[in-house]
């Protein structure tokens, strides 16, 4: 099997492997290589080109086909930022995810490059802390911190901003020789406009950020009412394997966990935001529930985002 530093791969139907994003590297968030038969489909292109680059690599190996087509199932660049490695290949989003890559990803560009010396202060920085430190655990935090300011040098020292080629409005249908398999729009959700990816004949959803499992999701860039009619259409497609933006393959209680995760945070909206009192949101406790669930710092994000409506 392939080996990269961004990401792990896991077969989850004949032709069709899932890639988790690994601790450390470049991807941040999961991806997929699709066997359309006679060419490959690749759905979502992680965060940075040299991610982007062994995902690529990767799809060659396991399937030793061209890959023809490229989906990106929404704006954020996370998802966007290894499009680069697929310049010769057709890659496709939905109208409004394009449109929102034009106005994001140039200006995220544009604000990063200056704070490339910066960077290369805090890597040296972080070069010498991890020398001086005694402490095994801080090493290995101190050092999974440089990985990942590695990286995103990299990405900003590389990145050339890649747009889809082809726009659609709410389906499309793709097709090779061995299957078929349909990207819809979920409409306003995780953001503006999210694109799920079904493979019926084998019960499989590449969801992008509509799902999250054991992460907390962003709000910030959606709409949670929206997005949980978004989970009930996903939800009545019946897949038994979905694909998360982040976090590992899980079956069809994703969609009821994150329909919890949105409902208890809009009570939560409820009952801090009609209270009369300024909150402090710091002060409100994560969930029991979610309190393992990793990015902790957004659900802080979400809840200030909610009380702000």
């Amino acid at each position: 099997m392939f080996q990269s530093r961004h990401f792990h791969i896991l077969p989850i139907a004949d032709g069709i492997y899932a890639l988790e994003a690994a601790e450390q590297g470049g991807a941040m968030s999961n991806a997929g290589i699709i066997d359309l038969g006679g060419c490959t489909l690749i759905f979502d292109t992680f965060n940075t080109p040299q991610a982007g680059q062994d995902l690529r690599r990767a799809a060659l190996h396991l399937l030793n086909q061209p890959v023809r087509y490229v989906v990106n199932s929404h704006w954020h660049g996370d998802h966007v930022r290894g499009n680069q490695m697929f310049c010769e290949e057709t890659i496709i989003a939905s109208n409004i995810t394009r449109e929102l890559m034009r106005r994001t990803q140039p200006e995220w560009l544009a604000r990063m490059t200056p704070l490339l010396p910066n960077l290369q202060t805090d890597l040296a920085a972080l070069a010498a802390a991890i020398s001086a430190e005694p402490d095994e655990a801080a090493r290995l935090r101190l050092t999974a911190e440089q990985a990942y300011l590695q990286e995103i040098r990299e990405s900003i020292e590389t990145l050339i901003v890649t747009y889809p080629a082809i726009t659609y409005s709410r389906e499309l249908t793709l097709s090779g020789s061995k299957r078929s398999v349909a990207l819809r729009s979920l409409g306003e959700a995780h953001t503006a406009c999210d694109t799920i990816l079904y493979s019926p004949a084998d019960s499989v959803v590449f969801a992008g950020d509509v799902i999250a499992v054991q992460n907390h999701p962003l709000f910030t860039d959606g709409n949670p009412q929206s997005w949980l009619l978004a989970l009930d259409t996903l939800e009545k497609l019946g897949a038994q394997q979905i694909v998360p933006g982040h976090g590992p393959v899980s079956g069809a209680g994703s969609i009821s966990s994150m329909r919890q995760y949105i409902t208890d945070l809009l009570a939560l909206r409820g009952e801090h935001g009609s209270s009369g009192d300024a909150v402090e949101i710091s002060d409100i406790p994560v969930p029991a529930a979610y309190q393992d669930w990793k990015a902790t710092g957004v659900f802080y994000r979400n809840l200030e985002f909610l009380l702000s409506q």
